[in-house]
């Protein structure tokens, strides 16, 4: 069987694997790319339609992972700023393939999500002790 996202380049693929989550992620990162704008997970919450402690857990997510910077302050705030010019890149590629391939990418990272989760739920499984 053919794979559903063979257009999205192999770097592509690898970036999305390692840093991005879930579609809410690849729809935060480019919202944030897309604004030199701070932003605290409540702005975040509102621009997203999702509540204050999940926009706060994927800004957290995102930022650990060298794509957003903090500041921090009375409250909290994130604004896009890779820590290298490597992420800058897988960056602005996902923001061109999220225009030219958007159902792929996001494809790919709802397939993703779901192998991910299996493989977390498989890991608890009983298993039987005489096999």
């Amino acid at each position: 069987m053919a794979n559903e996202s063979e257009g999205l380049p192999p770097d592509l693929r690898a970036f999305l694997h390692t840093c991005i989550e879930s579609i809410e992620h690849v729809e935060l990162l480019l919202m944030m790319r897309g604004s030199e704008r701070i932003r605290t997970a409540r702005d975040v919450a509102t621009e997203l339609r999702i509540t204050s402690a999940a926009a706060r857990r994927a800004l957290e997510t995102l930022a650990a992972r060298g794509l957003l910077e903090v500041r921090v302050g009375d409250e909290t705030g994130y604004r896009y700023g890779p820590k290298s010019d490597e992420l800058g890149r897988y960056c602005d590629s996902l923001a061109q393939h999220y225009i030219t391939s958007r159902h792929e990418v996001l494809r790919f990272v709802a397939m993703d999500s779901r192998l991910s989760i299996k493989r977390f739920a498989d890991a608890f499984k009983l298993r039987d002790p005489e096999k």
